[in-house]
């Protein structure tokens, strides 16, 4: 979200003038677990074109019968007035409310399940957090003392209010947050996002919009289970066009082979699934091919590839990065992109360390796979939407001035790095992440700045040269916005390339995440800046492609 948008033109009218409404699925039963679909791959038809085909419309005015149906708070609830707002404009801005209970207090529940509560204009209060596209508002919280942790998304500074007291006395937050880290010219999204058109999901469409505005997400990418999902119909009803873009996509979800994201695609209502590729009966080769054929410049992107035995491509395909190898016939390396890390795996760095392996295989080998992180968010609570998501390099980081096309093709050219929170720089020389640089004689110098807001923690960054360590710097605790700036030299004898990882040892609760269930780390990965060495205008790999 680079580009430092004025928010005025969304939050700074009368409330009378934007009587928008939520709407909220009827009667729905609670989400199954992501696990489930590991045992029970949806067919084509398997995944209705969207399950909330019934909707109440409710207004500010009307209670919402739906969600209320699944609040299990029912201790008596106070008045709270937030203000939270732009400390450079003065201008209210989108925001997230995080509650935390002390001095005995329990941590609230607006809601139990995953259709948040409204609380007026352009906001949804679920679990324990607020989201809010306006900045400005008055919510009910349960009586008690709390500490409220209000921000925007990684790229701005984060505010605690401390033991606010709700009563039968009307409280107040207020908050000036700071845009710190500038991403000019780098878009942020989520290229694997569920809601209720999957069968494993509850959350409404205007829930996850609003969700995503208020943590800072520029474009949501829809990929429910074997349908095409638009968004785009409920930006515009709900007037934040401006602050948020989406794109039409599928996760195909086969029997057997994997899960796979691929967008953008066309969407054809009198098809089934929207007109979803269809999945049955092919393998993953038959499967790419298909991708390819319907939607030609679609980026097709290996979701988890090892999280589970059910469902992670590499793990059924029988894939080994060292010998560029895959055991299973009907393997396919046609593909533009691997999800390196998936929402769900956020807590287990090894997970993460085992796909790096096989991602620097793939570059090794000649596979020029794209690395993305995304949340694979299902709920509106644990692996929360835009964590990670993804940096894409684009002229115009306005969500309103970009195409789904565009970021699908700087996607495949690697013009892109994922993040649970650091943001990183790397140049060498003119190049950029995902640019071919000359390197003669087989020197290159890169120039490394990682940035952080400061609730953001930041301890080591590792680089990585054509897929080995290189070298790693341990980084000081810092509340600085630039936490490590530095000029490094490689030596190469042959074509290569250069990676940067950064983490941080401190979890992110309870902004993103828990303290005891679900922990987020900081974790940023770059896509590699190649380098010719040999003069031919291109990267030649280490090793060639693998007998296959």
């Amino acid at each position: 979200m680079g580009y430092h948008r004025p928010m005025h033109r969304h939050t700074h009218r009368s409330l009378d003038a934007r009587r928008l409404h939520f709407l909220f699925p009827a009667a729905l039963g609670a989400a199954v677990s992501v696990g489930l679909l590991s045992r029970q791959a949806q067919s084509h038809g398997a995944a209705s074109t969207d399950p909330v085909a019934e909707r109440r419309v409710v207004g500010p005015e009307q209670p919402a019968a739906g969600p209320h149906a699944g609040q299990a708070n029912r201790r008596e609830e106070g008045l709270l007035v937030y203000d939270v707002r732009d400390a450079a404009s003065g201008q209210p801005i989108p925001c997230k409310l995080t509650f935390v209970g002390v001095d005995g207090t329990p941590k609230p529940a607006f809601t139990h399940n995953d259709i948040g509560r409204p609380e007026g204009e352009l906001t949804i209060a679920a679990f324990a957090r607020v989201f809010s596209a306006v900045g400005s508002q008055q919510i009910r919280v349960p009586y008690g003392h709390y500490d409220v942790y209000v921000s925007r998304g990684p790229e701005w500074d984060m505010a605690i209010s401390s033991n606010v007291k709700i009563g039968p006395e009307e409280a107040k937050v207020t908050a000036q947050l700071r845009h710190v880290v500038d991403t000019t010219g780098w878009l942020s999204a989520d290229f694997h996002v569920h809601a209720a058109p999957s069968p494993d999901s509850i959350v409404p469409l205007t829930h996850r919009i609003i969700e995503f505005v208020a943590d800072g997400i520029d474009m949501i990418v829809a990929t429910d289970h074997n349908t095409v999902t638009d968004y785009a119909p409920s930006i515009h009803q709900l007037g934040l066009d401006s602050l948020i873009t989406s794109a039409m996509g599928d996760e195909l979800t086969t029997n057997g082979w994997g899960h796979f994201g691929a967008f953008p695609l066309p969407q054809d209502s009198a098809r089934a699934g929207q007109g979803a590729v269809l999945v049955h009966g092919h393998n993953a080769k038959e499967l790419f091919a298909n991708v390819h054929q319907h939607a030609p410049g679609a980026l097709l992107d290996v979701h988890h590839p090892r999280i589970d035995p059910g469902v992670g491509y590499f793990i059924l395909g029988e894939f080994d990065p060292h010998s560029d190898k895959a055991g299973r016939p009907g393997f396919s390396f046609d593909f533009d992109a691997i999800e390196v890390l998936n929402g769900y795996q956020d807590p287990s760095r090894k997970s993460v360390d085992r796909m790096i392996d096989d991602w620097l295989g793939l570059l090794n080998h000649g596979h020029l796979a794209t690395a993305t992180g995304n949340s694979d968010t299902h709920h509106l609570t644990y692996n929360m939407g835009g964590y990670p998501r993804n940096y894409v390099h684009v002229l115009d980081d306005r969500p309103g001035h970009v195409t789904p096309s565009e970021v699908a093709k700087a996607v495949k050219d690697h013009h892109a790095f994922f993040t649970t929170g650091p943001f990183i720089r790397m140049h060498a020389g003119k190049g950029d992440i995902g640019d071919l640089v000359p390197a003669p004689g087989g020197k290159a110098t890169l120039a490394i700045e990682v940035d952080a807001a400061p609730w953001i923690s930041v301890n080591r960054a590792i680089l990585y040269v054509s897929g080995k360590e290189a070298k790693r710097w341990e980084i000081p605790d810092s509340q600085e916005v630039v936490r490590f700036n530095v000029a490094y030299t490689i030596d190469m004898a042959t074509d290569g390339y250069a990676v940067l990882r950064v983490d941080g040892n401190k979890i992110m609760a309870p902004v993103v995440g828990d303290r005891h269930a679900f922990a987020v780390y900081p974790l940023a990965l770059t896509n590699p800046i190649f380098f010719d060495v040999n003069g031919n205008g291109r990267y030649d790999p280490e090793h060639p492609h693998g007998p296959h």
